[in-house]
């Protein structure tokens, strides 16, 4: 019954849509990509008619899906230029993507000084990832003089907004993982809070804290939980680093046959340190 339902909104939609009204062609568009029965094709379509009209999230919409191939052929240049036209319009969702492209060159001759003037733009309305982007850029050097003291700021911002990375960064910054200098308990409160939003990163870094005693009270056993949460997450890091705590009995029940698995899984993610430590056990087994 749901299903008829919507059907017969989708048609209703579409008869509006035919009669020229962007609103209604953007909406439609959107229901094309998002909702069952789903039509990329057709929703590029309708994408494209919207943005033609000046329709700003349309064009926003149909550049995303130029850039990523879906439903239409793939074309970062032509994204640029949906991009651009949303842009000027004061769309921040444009302003970040034509940010990105001139910073990384995508579509468009790389060009950082505008990048930085697009992200900001964007960031001037609260766009919290064209926050994060211009904390990069400081802490990096790229396109602005390198400042640990406007990064941070910046990633502030955007962490106050949620911005998940922003706070494992300012996590990696506080905790000595950059060249800045350590404060580790403000490390620990940002990798909290970026773990209690299941950044793997995040927890696998806690994880460390806890199994080394920096800025928390050594707790083995806390520490290997996290690694395992972030192996959860599929961090490869944390594969290893449990591998580690199964091998010598950290934090949990020694069992060099799970020991042996997670170096594995480590191992078949490029961890150069989990090929190392299998062939030490496969030289042990040989012995044994």
């Amino acid at each position: 019954m749901l299903f008829q339902t919507h059907i017969a909104n989708r048609r209703e939609l579409l008869s509006k849509a035919r009669a020229g009204d962007p609103s209604t062609q953007f909406e439609l568009a959107c229901d094309y990509d998002f909702d069952p029965p789903k039509d990329r094709r057709r929703a590029v379509y309708w994408y494209r008619k919207a943005a033609r009209q000046g329709h700003a999230k349309a064009q926003v919409h149909l550049g995303e899906c130029l850039c990523d191939g879906v439903g239409t052929h793939r074309s970062r240049k032509e994204a640029v230029v949906w991009f651009r036209r949303a842009a000027e319009q004061g769309d921040p969702a444009a302003q970040l993507n034509l940010g990105a492209a001139l910073f990384y060159g995508k579509g468009v001759k790389k060009n950082w000084a505008e990048a930085l003037a697009w992200y900001r733009k964007a960031a001037q309305q609260g766009h919290d990832s064209a926050q994060l982007n211009i904390g990069h850029m400081y802490r990096l050097g790229e396109g602005v003089p390198q400042s640990w003291k406007r990064a941070i700021a910046w990633y502030r911002r955007a962490a106050a907004k949620g911005n998940v990375a922003a706070m494992h960064w300012l996590g990696r910054i506080y905790g000595g993982q950059e060249a800045y200098r350590a404060a580790v308990q403000e490390s620990i409160v940002w990798l909290k809070r970026a773990a209690a939003h299941s950044d793997a990163q995040s927890q696998c870094s806690l994880g460390v804290c806890y199994i080394n005693g920096e800025g928390v009270e050594r707790d083995a056993r806390v520490g290997a939980s996290w690694y395992r949460k972030a192996a959860d997450r599929g961090d490869e890091w944390a594969y290893y680093l449990l591998g580690l705590c199964y091998r010598d009995g950290t934090g949990v029940k020694q069992n060099r046959r799970r020991a042996k698995y997670w170096f594995q899984k480590a191992e078949s993610q490029g961890v150069k340190e989990a090929r190392r430590a299998l062939k030490r056990w496969e030289a042990t087994s040989a012995q044994a």
